[in-house]
């Protein structure tokens, strides 16, 4: 759809004739650096904007510049920079004078032919806030850290591996000279001897000892062993390396009379409950083994039904049943049917 097009559906509204040539004409003509918080603002100028084009409410009061830094999603300061770009552009009007403390009526133009976006965009960067990081002393050569001086050359900085050490501020400062101070006795500083103070070796501070009194100290409860805080592993750390006895190798360990190979062995005690075993626990889940079952005994294989012979004489058997069989000793099926089955029973016993 082309401008014209877009134009010829609502004719006469200033929001829309500026919004139609926003979207249309100006986003695709204004340089990349204008294209963010700026354009954000002017089509929030846009949704707000009256039939008229003034920044106003319907009872004539100015929309105030923090309800559009709201509307464009950034904070006054910059939105008055934006205001101020699009002023230089063209694309924005002041209706009236700019008074401090007064609210400024804006207003968006109907048509605006050739808008200046050059001129919008140098203000926003002569105007833009530079970064904490980015300005640096005169004489630096951008490489500049915690020992970055005027007049040095080359790459300033720590030369650390890791964070930067953490430099200490007036408050700051105090506290470690009076911290310095408590750790130190006497009338000497930590650093200083004689009668000087905590970090001025040689100057004289306070009262002289030639004027102090001599204080009778009360005995200490405990001995000698009270007094004195070293462990064994300290004194011993203190003696000198020496040699061998024996074979006159130097000696790694402090203290020591002997290497390694000529120290005499701890003799190892044998428990008196040594050879005594425990009595062995039998496991909880043991398989016991069991007799394998017998072998069931073959089943008889079923025998068909024999068929008399219809051709074989008519004989009587001896529990009264007339059958058909050619041998004269013969028995009725049902007399030989139980014989095998009780054959059967007594073979299973």
């Amino acid at each position: 759809m082309s401008v014209d097009e877009q134009d010829s559906r609502k004719e006469g509204g200033v929001p829309n004739s500026f919004g139609n040539a926003l979207a249309w004409k100006w986003t695709r003509q204004m340089p990349r650096g204008l294209k963010g918080g700026f354009l954000t603002m002017l089509y929030a100028l846009r949704a707000m904007a009256a039939a008229s084009g003034e920044l106003r409410f319907k009872d004539g009061k100015p929309i105030r510049i923090q309800d559009l830094a709201k509307a464009a999603g950034c904070r006054e300061h910059d939105a008055r920079r934006y205001l101020d770009a699009g002023i230089r552009a063209g694309v924005v009007l002041v209706d009236g004078e700019r008074r401090r403390g007064k609210a400024t009526r804006y207003a968006i133009p109907g048509e605006v032919l050739w808008p200046d976006w050059k001129a919008a965009e140098d203000y926003l960067k002569a105007t833009a806030r530079r970064r904490a990081q980015d300005e640096e002393p005169e004489g630096s050569s951008g490489h500049g850290g915690t020992n970055s001086e005027a007049g040095s050359s080359g790459r300033k900085g720590t030369n650390q591996f890791g964070p930067q050490r953490h430099e200490l501020g007036a408050a700051d400062e105090e506290s470690v000279r009076a911290t310095e101070a408590r750790m130190g006795s006497g009338h000497s500083g930590p650093t200083g001897s004689g009668r000087s103070g905590p970090n001025n070796p040689g100057s004289s501070h306070g009262v002289s000892h030639d004027g102090a009194d001599v204080v009778t100290q009360p005995p200490v409860v405990g001995g000698s062993s009270a007094q004195n805080d070293q462990s064994p592993n300290q004194d011993q750390d203190d003696q000198p390396f020496g040699r061998c006895e024996q074979c006159g190798h130097p000696l790694v360990r402090p203290g020591a009379t002997r290497c390694s190979a000529h120290r005499e062995k701890p003799t190892t005690r044998k428990r008196p409950n040594a050879d005594r075993r425990g009595p062995v626990q039998a496991p909880l889940m043991a398989v016991v083994p069991t007799e394998p079952e017998p072998a069931a005994a073959a089943a008889p294989e079923p025998q068909l039904p024999q068929l008399p012979d219809p051709f074989a004489p008519l004989r009587l058997c001896g529990c009264g049943r007339e059958f058909r069989d050619r041998g004269s000793a013969a028995r009725c099926p049902e007399c030989r049917t139980a014989e095998r089955e009780e054959a059967a029973r007594l073979a299973a016993r």
